[in-house]
């Protein structure tokens, strides 16, 4: 302990020395009435074992270095702090300056539990505020309140400063057993680290050993290149007269293609040719008395179109270029027609667009589609009512011609585009309806 340690022992053995005519009061009950007539007790009343526990519990080192600095104890901050309480236990015991404002503190700091305490009247009730506080963690507060009111019972008292030393001896406990676990953890802290560098050293020669392989094997590559090159400088003729079969594979797959469209081709040929005989031998059809009047006053109409199905259609007699349309709507049908009525459409000089009615294509696409089609053809046997409904509409806002085909075949496809064309007669088609695979009325 430094000089100013011995200044201080000094200052409390003079301290306690003045007052040593006075003798401490126990802790037990007070029994004269004077003495039962104050509220409270002073810390220097306090019996001698209770001084320690009061000064380490309820106030901090801090505490005391501040307290002793107000009343002009001159303390030097390289004193321990054990030093520093066993001193200031001691000048506790004596009615002195530092006491005195030590216990100012501790009434300043603590006036909550000391109001709490003092409306307690009853055991019961302290014991219960006892256990309240102690749980709530307010030990501090609760000591110094039950250990400086008279009407607390002295069994309590006792209980409590048992309580609050066992508690001290807890902790102790529990501080070496976190230093012994603090020490365990430390030791597999320096057991992982170890382990990590060993396992990051054998990472490193790993990296090295590949480094080392990529190095010879980029050599070995960059020989075998020099040597193909070499090989292909000395044959030049052969490397370019030989032929890629990567080439090869491309221009037998072209030619593979190309047979099979000239096949489908020949086939719609012939099937085109079989059906022009057909129409050339079938005798024209004669009109009934009754059709022979509308179709006569159409006839003598100014319009220019006539009604194909339930969609409006080109009059024959207008010319090539009005009769024949360039672009054709085919909505709903089977997905393995689709080819074959392409076809048909192309054998018409007509190009062929296909929705498939909503099972993939979404109905709002016919939006998109019918304003670059001149026709849309719609078999009402397999196309959902959205998409037939949908493109009726349309067709009948742009003033298109809506066909409706009775079945999916291309039969009553091929027939309806023969009429749309010209070469059956528009007025009896527009009379007929829906044509159907056997070529009959709706």
């Amino acid at each position: 302990m430094c000089a100013r340690d011995d200044k201080l022992r000094k200052a409390i053995e003079t301290a306690v020395a003045a007052h040593s005519g006075r003798a401490p009061l126990a802790c037990e009950e007070i029994g004269s009435d004077a003495q039962a007539a104050r509220k409270r007790i002073a810390l220097w009343e306090q019996a001698d074992s209770v001084h320690c526990s009061i000064v380490g519990t309820c106030a901090s080192v801090a505490d005391l270095r501040r307290t002793a600095k107000k009343t002009g104890i001159d303390v030097s901050p390289d004193t321990p702090d054990y030093d520093v309480h066993g001193h200031f236990v001691r000048l506790s015991t004596t009615d002195c300056a530092f006491s005195r404002a030590f216990q100012k503190l501790l009434d300043g700091r603590f006036e909550g539990a000391l109001r709490r305490v003092g409306r307690a009247r009853t055991a019961a009730e302290l014991e219960a505020l006892w256990r309240d506080m102690c749980d709530r963690g307010q030990v501090g507060p609760a000591y110094w309140a039950f250990m400086t009111h008279q009407h607390v019972p002295g069994a309590l008292r006792a209980r409590i400063f048992g309580e609050v030393h066992m508690w001290s001896h807890l902790a102790g406990a529990s501080f070496r057993q976190k230093n012994e676990e603090a020490a365990t953890l430390r030791d597999q802290l320096q057991e992982a680290e170890d382990r990590a560098r060993r396992v990051e050293s054998g990472l490193r020669e790993a990296l090295a050993q590949r480094d080392r392989e990529l190095i010879e094997l980029r050599a070995a590559l960059a020989k075998l290149k020099a040597g193909r090159a070499a090989d292909e400088a000395r044959q030049p003729e052969t490397a370019e007269t030989a032929p890629d079969a990567a080439s090869l594979r491309r221009r037998l797959d072209k030619a593979g293609r190309a047979l099979q469209s000239a096949r489908v081709r020949a086939r719609q040929a012939e099937a085109r040719l079989r059906e022009i005989d057909d129409e050339t031998r079938r005798p024209a059809p004669q009109l009934m008395p009754r059709q022979a009047r509308p179709m006569a006053g159409l006839a003598a109409s100014p319009a220019p179109f006539a009604v194909v199905g339930s969609a409006v259609g080109t009059l024959p007699g207008q010319g090539e270029a009005t009769a024949r349309p360039k672009a054709i709507l085919y909505v709903g049908g089977m997905h393995g027609h689709r080819d074959r009525l392409r076809g048909i459409a192309e054998a018409f000089n007509t190009t062929f667009v296909h929705h498939d009615g909503g099972v993939e294509d979404a109905p709002q696409r016919l939006d998109h589609l019918l304003p670059s089609v001149d026709c849309v053809f719609c078999p009402v046997n397999c196309v959902s009512h959205d998409a037939c409904l949908r493109a009726k509409k349309i067709c009948q806002k742009l003033n298109k011609p809506f066909v409706p085909l009775r079945s999916t075949g291309q039969t009553a496809f091929r027939k309806a585009l023969q009429d749309l064309v010209g070469e059956r007669s528009a007025a009896q088609f527009a009379l007929q309806g829906p044509v159907s695979e056997e070529g009959e009325t709706a």
